[in-house]
Order: C-alpha cells, then sequence, then structure tokens
C-alpha cells in the first residue's frame, strides 16, 4: 500500500510541475496612464470589467513603461482593425462605438525597429449601463491568464498530501488491531485511492485543454505576425509614395521657376531691342533730314553698326537659350573700364537726344578704377536709363550723365543719369522700380512706355552686388542713379 500511495503522490506531482506558463519578455512595454469616460475620469482600481454606455465617449491615454531612449511609435488595432492615433499626443479617443464587446491592441514600435510587448483592453458597450460594473481589463499579451486554475491545482496538492498523511497513519494503527479491523481500514483505503485517481485524471483533462488553449493562442500569434507584416509592408509603400511626391513637388516647383526665369528674361529681351531699335530709327532720320558732313555721317554710321551688333547680339542669346531649355545665361565677370561703357551709351543715344532736342552732357570722372563686371549688362542697365531721360525730357532741356567715386565704408563708383524735365510724384518715386509699373509722367515724343525698364536696371545691379535709387521732386527734374562696388 505505502508503494501505491508513493506513486500516486510521484504521478501527481510530475503532472502538476509540468504545467508552466509561458510569458514573452520583451525590453519595451506599455501601461495605461488614465481613462475618461466622457469628461469623467475613471479611476484606476475601476479599470476591470470597463463597460460604458451606447454614445459615451471613452478616452484612453498611454505611455512606454520604464526608461525609454529611442523614440516610440504605436500601432493600434480595434477589433482586429486599424486605429489611427496623434503619435504626439499618446491618446485615443473612441466616439459612437457599437453595442457588444470590443478588444483594443496596442504595439509600441521602438525607431530600433523591433516591436514591443502588445497591450490587449477588452471593454464592452452597451445600451444601459450595469449596476456596479468596472471600468477595464487588461491583459498583456502572451498567454491568456488562468487565475482560479492556479489556486484549484494548489487546493489539489494540499488535499492529496493531507489524503496520504492520513493514509499512513492509518496504516500504521492497522498493524495492532485485528483482523476485521484491518480488512476495513483497506477497504477505507482503497476508496481514497480511487477518489485521488479520479482527481488526477480531472489534473489530467485540465491539462490536456489547457495544452490545446496554447496550440491557440500560439496560431493567434502566428497570425497577429503575419497581419503585422502586412501592415510593415503597407507602411514602407506608404513611405515611398510619400518620397515620389515630394520628388514631383520639387520638380515642379524647378519647373515654375524656371518658367519665371524664362518669362523675366524675355520681357527685359523684348524691351531692350526696343532701345537700338529706337536708336537706328534716330539715325536714320538724322541722315534723312540734315545735311550731314563727311565726318558726321561717318560717326553716324558707327552708331548704327554698334547699336545692329547689340540687336544681334540678344536675339543670339534668346536663341541659345530657347534651344538648350536653360535660363538666363550667367553674369560674365571681367575687368572693364566704366568710362569706356559711359562712352558706348552716350554714343548709342546721341541721335536721339538730338531727334528730340535734348542737350546731352557728361561729367565723368578721369581716375575711376577698373571695375569686376559684365560689361554688356552695365551697357544695357545704363542704356535704359539714359533712353528713359530723353524720352521723358521736353524740348531744350538738358539730360546730364555723370560718374564719380564714392568713398564710405567701402569703396564704390557711382553713375547718375539727371535730368531737369517734370519730375516724379510721391506715388511714381513709390513704384519707380517695381516690374511693369507705368508712371504718370508721358513720353514727350509720344513714345511708348512697357514699365519694364527701371525693373531690369534693379535686376541687372543687384546681380553685381550694387543698389539703384531715384531723387525727384515735381516740377524740378529727377535722378537715377545706380552704384558698383571696387573689389
Amino acid at each position: 500500500m505505502n508503494r501505491k500511495i508513493f506513486s500516486t503522490l510521484i504521478l501527481s506531482f510530475l503532472l502538476l510541475t509540468d504545467i508552466h506558463f509561458t510569458q514573452p519578455v520583451d525590453p519595451v512595454s506599455i501601461s495605461i496612464t488614465e481613462v475618461k469616460v466622457g469628461n469623467l475620469v475613471v479611476d484606476q482600481s475601476e479599470w476591470k470589467n470597463l463597460s460604458i454606455v451606447e454614445n459615451e465617449p471613452l478616452s484612453i491615454s498611454i505611455e512606454p513603461s520604464g526608461e525609454i531612449s529611442d523614440q516610440i511609435y504605436y500601432k493600434v488595432f480595434l477589433d482586429g482593425n486599424p486605429f489611427s492615433i496623434h503619435q504626439t499626443e499618446k491618446k485615443l479617443l473612441f466616439n459612437r462605438l457599437a453595442v457588444g464587446t470590443h478588444i483594443l491592441k496596442i504595439t509600441p514600435i521602438p525607431s530600433s525597429g523591433s516591436e514591443g510587448i502588445p497591450l490587449l483592453l477588452s471593454f464592452s458597450v452597451t445600451t444601459v449601463k450595469p449596476i456596479g460594473a468596472k471600468e477595464s481589463e487588461i491583459v498583456k499579451s502572451g498567454l491568456p491568464s488562468i487565475p482560479y486554475l492556479d489556486y484549484f491545482l494548489g487546493g489539489l496538492i494540499i488535499v492529496q498530501f493531507i489524503v496520504i498523511m492520513f493514509l499512513i497513519s492509518r496504516k500504521k494503527k492497522s498493524i495492532t488491531t485485528p483482523t476485521t479491523v484491518s480488512v476495513k481500514s483497506n477497504s477505507g483505503d482503497d476508496e481514497l485511492q480511487q477518489k485521488v485517481l479520479a482527481l488526477n485524471r480531472k489534473l489530467a483533462t485540465l491539462k490536456d485543454e489547457l495544452q490545446a488553449q496554447k496550440q491557440t493562442t500560439e496560431l493567434l500569434r502566428q497570425q497577429l505576425k503575419e497581419v503585422n507584416t502586412d501592415i510593415q509592408d503597407l507602411e514602407r509603400a506608404n513611405l515611398h509614395l510619400i518620397e515620389q511626391k515630394e520628388k514631383l513637388e520639387q520638380g515642379k516647383y524647378k519647373l515654375e521657376l524656371l518658367h519665371t526665369q524664362k518669362e523675366e528674361m524675355f520681357a527685359m529681351a523684348i524691351h531692350d531691342i526696343k532701345n537700338p531699335a529706337s536708336a537706328i530709327r534716330g539715325y536714320i532720320d538724322l541722315l534723312n533730314s540734315f545735311d550731314l558732313n563727311a565726318i558726321e555721317q561717318q560717326e553716324i554710321m558707327l552708331s548704327l553698326v554698334s547699336t545692329s551688333e547689340d540687336i544681334v547680339k540678344m536675339s543670339q542669346d534668346m536663341c541659345s537659350i530657347l534651344a538648350k531649355a536653360m535660363p538666363e545665361p550667367t553674369l560674365s565677370f571681367k575687368k572693364h573700364d566704366i568710362n569706356n561703357v559711359i562712352e558706348t551709351v552716350l554714343n548709342q543715344n546721341a541721335s536721339y537726344s538730338k531727334t528730340k532736342k535734348v542737350k546731352l552732357v557728361k561729367k565723368i570722372s578721369s581716375q575711376l578704377p577698373e571695375l569686376n563686371i559684365d560689361a554688356d549688362k552695365i551697357e544695357e542697365a545704363l542704356d535704359n536709363l539714359l533712353n528713359n531721360a530723353i524720352k521723358f525730357a521736353p524740348q531744350d532741356t538738358i539730360v546730364e550723365l555723370s560718374s564719380y567715386l564714392k568713398d564710405e565704408n567701402k569703396k564704390t563708383v557711382v553713375i547718375a543719369v539727371r535730368d531737369t524735365g517734370v519730375g516724379l510724384s510721391e506715388e511714381d518715386l513709390r513704384r519707380s522700380f517695381q516690374k511693369g509699373a507705368t508712371l504718370s509722367a508721358k513720353p514727350t515724343g509720344l513714345e511708348q512706355s512697357s514699365g519694364l525698364g527701371l525693373w531690369i536696371v534693379k535686376k541687372i545691379i543687384e546681380e553685381h552686388g550694387g543698389k539703384v535709387w531715384v531723387e525727384s521732386k515735381l516740377g524740378f527734374g529727377s535722378t537715377f542713379a545706380f552704384e558698383l562696388p571696387v573689389e
């Protein structure tokens, strides 16, 4: 009998010790910091069996547990469906939940890429809130928790131990009792042994059920892993689409910038072709209207050639830009004598001033240093200023072109065009260098004005690191000037 009892005890111990619960251990986990139903904060002691009334808003705040150095992201699923969350606010808000039981899963993902421990939350929504219902039940990922089974198995061990000790004591007493008593005792021992065996069979049944539950949980875990893999693939695809969108936006911006540059370049070119074309016309008028000696005719012919070359060069630049689909060519900086540029512009506008009966006066300094400039562009800017001054000057007035060295914080060369015409109003001064701005003064020879000349001057001078300005008073003429740095 002692061997049977001992064997039964060993078998029970082996069955009990074979039952174990595994809990995955991951470095990152999360916890709930606050639960609110409507505007009321639910006490932490009531976070079990959470039940809310239909249409009541539910708010759940979360945060990572422990000391986390990485950036944490969250993947949230409600009843298996993805649920969006503001990563910075770490708060989930539910409105108009359907009646029934819901399961919420939240998985933390550090920036290192490995998933942390998911958090599961079960809660129910009813049409009427049950009396005494508690607020939520939170279960960490892994195998489901079965607290009553632990108590039951512990109780079985204690009962078995008491029964075995009782049988051993009865066996010792049976040695000194009559044979009839011993038979009765053996009958009682058999009955107790049958009860122990029945308990062991129940314990084995519970073990089989637990094993089946483990298999079901493992299957669910594999399915969740596959779903998470699909979600990660979708997230990567979404990131790729975002990158493509950003590249398209950058390409669109570059195209818009190129279009703007082309529009400005064509506006400048068309405007600047107009000035030399008008000069050529003036030269022709001089040849037709006046008796000129051979020297004067030679000077006019040289001016015609120079002006025609300017038109050809502008046309070539435009053709080059159209052929290459590029923005306007960059400036070509070289050392130049600014007075040579001034002389060229004066010669180009000499016939125009004679036709308008406007006297040209030059006051240029002979001690100017060479400047690092694009001579063609500076010539273009100065020609715009001088041509404008002649265009708006009344007959028998003076247009003066001057240059001098200015020494303030650093040396600069100033070039100014002054006229004794009608002057500018305050509104004209404010709008002088705006693109397309047409001023109140009208050309004295009924010429056309596009409003681009002063804007072109400002653009060219600023590209050279200089600045442009105007000084004027209505009825007392105007002075348009610009300065260039001496390097």
